[in-house]
C-alpha cells in the first residue's frame, strides 16, 4: 500500500535519514521506533510533503514525491504530528470538522461521521463545545487523532501519540488505536515508546542514526536481547 525507496533527509550538512526503505501493507499497523533524533519523525513529515527529500514513495503503486501536503491528505495519508497541533483556539467540534475540509461531503455525512468520533472518544462529545487549548494534553491527543479520522484516511500516521502523556491516558490511547485498526485502517506508527507500540503492531523497524538497524515481526523483536536492553529496559 505504501512503498518507501531510498529515502534519504538533510538539514543542512545533517543526514538526518539515510537510504530508509520501509513497506506498509494495508490493514496492519507497522512502528516505526528509536531514540531522539533517529529520523522517525523526519520520515514522516518527508511522506505528508512537508519537507524536501530524494527516494521514491509509492501510495498504491503511485509516486507521491511530487505532492503537496494537501493534495497528498486528498489521495488518503493523514498525519496526526507531534505535540498534536491542534487549533487551541478553536471549539472540539470546529476541530474535528476541519479534519474534513478536503473532502466534498454533505453535511448530514459529517454529522454521522462525527458520530463515529464521539463513540470512539466520548469525552469529545462532553467537550465539543470546549476551546481545545483549555483541555488536558490526552484530551487533545484524542482530538489531534478524531480530527485525523474525519479526513477518513487510508493510512493514519501517528507520531509519538504518547508522549507527555500519563501511563493511564497512555493505555486509552492505545486501547483506541487497537479499536482503529480492527476497524480496517493502517497505520503507521512512530513512537520511543517501545513497549508500546510492539504491543499493538504487526511488524516493526528500527532506526538508529538514521538508518533502518532492525525489521522483524513487533513478537519476535519483543524477544530479542539486543531490542529488550536497548529500547525495553531489559
Amino acid at each position: 500500500m505504501l512503498t518507501i525507496k531510498n529515502l534519504n533527509v538533510f538539514y543542512n550538512q545533517i543526514h538526518a535519514v539515510k537510504d530508509l526503505n520501509l513497506e506498509l501493507n494495508k490493514g496492519e499497523i507497522v512502528t516505526l521506533m528509536g531514540s531522539n533524533g533517529a529520523g522517525k519523525s523526519s520520515s514522516l513529515n518527508a511522506i505528508s510533503g512537508l519537507i524536501k527529500f530524494s527516494g521514491s514513495i509509492l501510495f498504491n503503486g503511485d509516486e507521491i514525491n511530487k505532492l503537496s501536503p494537501d493534495q497528498i491528505v486528498k489521495k488518503g495519508i493523514v498525519m496526526v504530528p507531534e505535540g498534536r497541533r491542534i487549533f487551541p483556539k478553536l471549539t472540539v467540534l470546529e476541530n474535528l470538522l476541519l479534519g474534513a475540509y478536503t473532502r466534498n461531503v454533505t453535511n448530514n455525512i459529517k454529522a454521522k461521521e462525527l458520530e463515529e468520533i464521539f463513540e470512539l472518544f466520548p469525552r469529545l462529545e462532553e467537550r465539543k463545545r470546549q476551546l481545545g487549548g483549555t483541555m488536558s494534553g490526552g484530551e487533545q491527543q484524542m482530538l489531534a487523532i478524531g480530527r485525523a479520522l474525519m479526513g477518513k484516511p487510508k493510512v493514519l500516521m501517528l507520531d509519538e501519540p504518547s508522549m507527555g502523556l500519563a501511563p493511564i491516558v497512555v493505555k486509552d490511547i492505545y486501547e483506541t488505536i487497537k479499536k482503529i485498526k480492527g476497524q480496517g485502517l493502517t497505520i503507521l506508527l512512530v513512537e520511543q515508546n517501545a513497549k508500546k507500540a510492539l504491543s499493538v503492531a504487526d511488524r516493526a523497524y528500527v532506526i538508529e542514526n538514521g538508518q533502518i538497524k532492525y525489521h522483524d515481526e513487533a513478537r519476535n523483536l519483543l524477544e530479542q536481547d539486543v531490542i529488550q536492553k536497548a529500547y525495553l529496559g531489559g
